[in-house]
């Protein structure tokens, strides 16, 4: 069971109060001198200042031992002012949880410097600048100090010849083909950095040659740096079992070779309970394709030959580490266990047996097999109060086949405005709007495809295939929507960064009811575009996703995302209409089942590049593009594939689907604009700031948005709505602002605030803001949302 609990009032009275300490902290910063002893000096910034570019900074930067205080936006040393701010007058709670949220001021230590100094000087020398000259200095100013790093790199030291060798017979079979792939050239400068990769390097390329017990402590290294040239000879070592050892310390164990181990018996324990390891004996034994697969009883949970295709080692494999990590990830993927531990018992020899063998023992502890969840959210389309949620039940193995079996139910209730003038009553409470719908999701791992087009794919692939079928029904103050949707496709793992989803087919049949009023507005607008978005229509579509994400697990390394969408729709339908005798309406559009089908193509990307400054901050980078040709069957794209711009995931300083398209002035007209076009870009600063509410994160954030959306061709009905190259740049908005996220682990709740700096809606000329208008509180368009924008 998952539940999502929110704190009251969405935090407001959180965010008031965390907004006070920040122009507290705000006002304190500006004499963050005021509490240092006398005699001692407060560390402002270290400048390190160098004669090459040989080295990144931030990796010199990183190896200093004391740091200034930290600062939000580069600007405000927020946790210091919060720390001098509870260490001043009679202790209370209240001031202690100040400075456990704060820091201590850096008060500059001769001491750390002096570290500093030998640590950079020890990074030069292993990056090959063996004369290099590192020298510090201090300015001072009252009571605050900078400390100046000044780095004389001077010559490198470059590889001249590199030689491998072993007395090992075992090991000596792979030097060639250790040797040719090898990191280390002649011509490179020396690093050690890459002589511990070379060694990584070795260890696992050995590991995936059956040399279990093989590690990276048996390869050394000679360097030979006395030739007067700055080069350097390397001489790579691979030692046997014992080989350049002291006796005294192994025991006095005799030198051996290593050796590579073959697996011999595979045994999967399916229902092992680590609490009781000595427990159930298995009492039904199966060997599917030479692996055992043991259970208590002969009801498995999962069938034998779904097992066996999700683990790649067999009897008489040479051992290779790659395998088994890669079924310990398969294994781990299925979903269904609890815990997987794998296990290796080497087979002791007699003097026949020529082969080193180990078994491979796989202990497994089933999940529960079902499970129900709660998810609930605040809905805030366009600035209007909403809220969301649903339930649901998984059945996570249906079929004994780690199929998934998910069927859910949404709902929401939002205030949404009404646009045309018909009367409208409340339905639930302060909401005129309500939506809901069942969905059940079937997940199989595998491919639903004929045996001789998947015969030849990958097992590596761990592929999907997804059928879903859902219905949805929405209540607004303007017309009644009802959408029915059926899908199925296939998804599978590229590569280590990269993913494919396929849904060849992809149904939405979409039954719109306008009221009188809204139908009265839509013809007097006599926009045709507009009208045909509030049809019933159907739409056909295949759909072709492509995923990259360079993101290393939770480490903090720079990473970028990418996701390419090619949307096509309606083209087989039409190009068999004549065939299939389809009859037209009076627009023209041939239509199924008395429904007109939608024809169009829509290719979409959106790329985001995450740089980790440091542990605390980190900057995002994001750019999206997208454009829709409707043609043949359909004059426009239908409502729910067309391009919108504004609100909490897009252009925060406009609400959502307000903005554009190009300079078009709405006015008071409060029709969700939509268009054919859409290009976006974003950039946010992201800065770690205090633990708050039982370990929950709290998050600062600074940002800027831009954008628009077009439509392709002119629409009368809206001037200025037409993309043009050349005014581009002139339509784009501008909007900033700041916000918080507060991040509880299992879901990250985000308030923003921004304003808009350049609004294309406004005459050319005047489209900067605040040079042209005084800024008032209402200016402020707030964004409250779950997870953050990109």
């Amino acid at each position: 069971m998952r539940r999502i609990r929110f704190f009251p009032l969405a935090s407001t009275y959180q965010f008031k109060f965390i907004l006070l300490l920040l122009l507290v902290g705000m006002f304190y910063a500006c004499n963050p001198t005021k509490r240092i002893p006398q005699g001692s000096h407060l560390l402002m910034r270290n400048t390190i200042i160098t004669d090459s570019s040989g080295i990144e900074k931030e990796r010199l930067y990183s190896l200093l031992k004391q740091r200034p205080n930290r600062k939000i936006l580069g600007l405000f040393q927020f946790h210091l002012s919060m720390y001098n701010l509870g260490n001043q007058g009679k202790e209370t709670k209240f001031k202690n949880w100040l400075k456990s949220i704060g820091e201590e001021p850096a008060i500059l230590d001769s001491n750390q410097t002096e570290r500093s100094k030998n640590q950079l000087r020890l990074l030069l020398y292993q990056k090959g600048y063996f004369h290099s000259v590192v020298e510090d200095s201090i300015s001072y100013r009252k009571k605050k100090a900078r400390v100046y790093y000044k780095l004389t790199y001077n010559q490198p030291y470059t590889i001249r010849n590199v030689q491998f060798s072993t007395k090992d017979p075992s090991i000596q079979f792979f030097i060639d083909f250790i040797k040719n792939t090898s990191l280390i050239k002649p011509g490179n400068h020396y690093d050690e950095e890459l002589l511990n990769s070379e060694r990584e390097r070795i260890t696992s390329e050995l590991k995936d040659r059956g040399f279990y017990y093989f590690g990276k402590n048996y390869i050394t290294y000679e360097v030979d740096s006395s030739l007067q040239s700055h080069q350097v000879d390397i001489s790579l070592y691979v030692n046997s079992i014992n080989e350049n050892v002291d006796p005294a310390t192994n025991g006095y164990k005799p030198v051996t070779i290593h050796h590579a181990f073959n697996l011999q018996n595979i045994y999967v324990r399916t229902d092992y309970n680590p609490r009781d390891p000595e427990g159930t004996i298995p009492v039904d034994t199966t060997i599917v394709k030479g692996i055992h697969i043991l259970s208590a009883n002969k009801e498995r949970a999962l069938r034998d030959e779904v097992l066996v295709n999700n683990i790649f080692i067999n009897r008489g494999d040479r051992y290779l580490q790659r395998d088994l990590d890669y079924t310990y990830k398969r294994l781990q993927d299925l979903n269904i266990f609890k815990f997987i531990n794998i296990q290796f018992e080497e087979v002791p020899r007699d003097n026949e047996q020529k082969e080193y063998l180990l078994d491979v023992i796989i202990l497994l502890t089933p999940m529960d097999k079902q499970d129900f969840t709660t998810e609930a959210e605040i809905a805030n389309t366009g600035g209007n109060l909403g809220i969301a949620g649903s339930v649901g039940w998984r059945n996570k193995n249906l079929l004994k086949g780690a199929e998934v079996l998910e069927v859910k139910v949404k709902g929401a209730l939002e205030a949404l405005p009404n646009l045309s003038d018909s009367v409208e009553d409340n339905k639930f409470l302060l909401f005129n709007t309500y939506e809901i719908g069942p969905e059940v999701t079937l997940t199989f791992k595998k491919f639903l495809l004929p045996r001789f087009i998947t015969k030849n794919t990958s097992r590596y692939f761990n592929p999907r295939s997804i059928l879903t079928a859902g219905f949805n029904f929405q209540d607004r103050p303007d017309y009644k929507r009802s959408l029915l949707n059926a899908s199925f496709g296939y998804n599978w793992q590229v590569s280590r960064t990269q993913r494919m989803l396929v849904f060849p087919i992809n149904v939405n049949s979409v039954s719109v009811n306008p009221s009188p009023g809204f139908q009265a507005r839509l013809d007097s607008l006599n926009d045709p575009r507009l009208s045909y978005s509030y049809d019933t229509h159907l739409i056909p579509s295949g759909r072709f996703t492509w995923i990259l994400n360079s993101q290393q697990g939770l480490s903090n390394k720079d990473f970028f995302y990418v996701r390419g969408n090619l949307e096509l729709s309606g083209l087989i339908l039409r190009g068999l209409a004549p065939a299939l005798n389809l009859k037209t309406d009076d627009k023209g559009s041939y239509k199924i089942f008395g429904i007109p089908f939608s024809q169009y193509i829509k290719p979409d990307i959106d790329v985001s590049f995450h740089q980790v400054l440091d542990k605390n901050n980190t900057m995002v980078y994001r750019i999206a593009s997208g454009i829709g040709f409707p043609f043949g069957n359909s004059s426009a794209l239908p409502f729910e594939k067309s391009f919108f711009s504004g609100g909490a995931n897009s252009i925060r300083a406009w609400n959502a689907r307000t903005l554009g398209p190009g300079s078009y002035q709405r006015g008071f007209d409060i029709i969700e604009q939509s268009g054919d076009i859409k290009i976006e870009a974003n950039i946010e600063y992201r800065s770690f700031l205090i633990k708050v509410l039982d370990g929950a994160l709290l998050e600062g954030a600074a940002f800027l948005d831009a954008g628009n959306i077009w439509t392709r061709n002119e629409d009368l009905s809206r001037p200025g709505a037409e993309f043009e190259f050349n005014n581009m740049f002139k339509e784009m908005a501008l909007g900033g602002g700041i916000g918080f996220r507060f991040n509880f682990s299992f879901f990250i709740l985000r308030l923003d605030a921004a304003v808009k700096l350049r609004d294309p809606a406004l005459q050319l000329g005047e489209r900067w803001v605040y040079p042209n208008q005084k800024f008032v509180i209402g200016d402020i368009v707030p964004n409250l949302a779950i997870g953050y924008p990109f």
